[in-house]
């Protein structure tokens, strides 16, 4: 095993921040320089550094705070981003950094938040910090026949802030994860850079992304009916190879349960969290 030390990211690490994150998830570079802009300060990401430079890292965002429908609200730190260059992986590295950046998460806020981007992962970072899942989210994915004959809701593009609004008004009382500004800023900024938008839909609304080929709707809100004519309002907006469409548990949207974010918790925390909590969009 190679040898390596972990340490928080300096600002000469930057380049190789992007090309670890590249490498592992193929976005656009334009896409992570907005996230270093937005995200990337001080004690916000941890890199190991093995032959002189940094070969795997992971960011630590100040997350939402978490509103069940009782009680105190909940602090959160999101790690986000586990990237490990292809010659250093095997050998412990990247757990090291996700242990590393769990740990301090924990030092600054209530849970320590991730979400594996893919059902393989969640034994990984279940077996490795002892994550749990605090949310979950009901997702279905349409073709365009299937959405042929339904009945489309008006659609209207609304702004991120009145979005945020609207989002706040739709979810009080339930249990949610508020969304700072940050987050809505990169989620608009993904929206101009690749296509979507925030529509409201006959009083509901919900956030569209593009890609490739995909619409994607991380959050459809839509707490009086199945929202499948919401649904159809995106198509006839959006033509797409295929709809995946996310929203909480506790509507009748469709779609199968499934975890979403996994958390590492406060041990003195008073309960769990409700199971039925709704993240809301995320960068996964």
């Amino acid at each position: 095993m190679r040898e390596y030390t972990i340490r928080p990211w300096r600002p000469e690490d930057r380049p190789q921040l992007s090309a670890l994150w590249q490498n592992a998830f193929g976005d656009d570079p334009s896409y992570i320089e907005k996230y270093h802009s937005l995200f990337l300060r001080p004690g916000s990401c941890l890199v190991a550094e093995a032959d002189g430079r940094p070969v795997s890292a992971m960011y630590i965002m100040e997350g939402p705070l978490l509103f069940p429908p009782s009680g105190r609200s909940f602090s959160t730190i999101y790690t986000y981003a586990l990237a490990t260059d292809p010659a250093y992986r095997r050998q412990g590295i990247g757990t090291a950094v996700y242990r590393a950046c769990a740990k301090l998460a924990l030092s600054r806020a209530d849970a320590a938040c991730v979400l594996p981007s893919g059902p393989e992962l969640y034994p990984f970072y279940e077996k490795a910090c002892g994550c749990v899942p605090v949310s979950y989210v009901r997702e279905a994915v349409f073709t365009p026949d299937e959405l042929k004959g339904v009945r489309a809701a008006t659609a209207a593009p609304i702004s991120a802030g009145e979005y945020y609004l609207r989002r706040k008004s739709i979810l009080r009382g339930r249990p949610y994860a508020v969304m700072t500004g940050n987050y809505l800023a990169l989620e608009s900024y993904h929206i101009d850079r690749f296509g979507g938008g925030f529509f409201s839909l006959n009083g509901d609304v919900a956030a569209v992304e593009m890609d490739n080929g995909v619409c994607r709707v991380p959050e459809l809100l839509d707490a009086d009916s199945d929202g499948m004519e919401d649904i159809a309002a995106i198509a006839a907006i959006f033509p797409a190879e295929k709809y995946v469409v996310r929203s909480p548990v506790f509507f009748s949207t469709p779609g199968q349960v499934r975890p979403f974010m996994l958390a590492a918790m406060e041990p003195e925390l008073d309960g769990p969290l409700p199971e039925d909590l709704w993240w809301g969009f995320a960068f996964d």
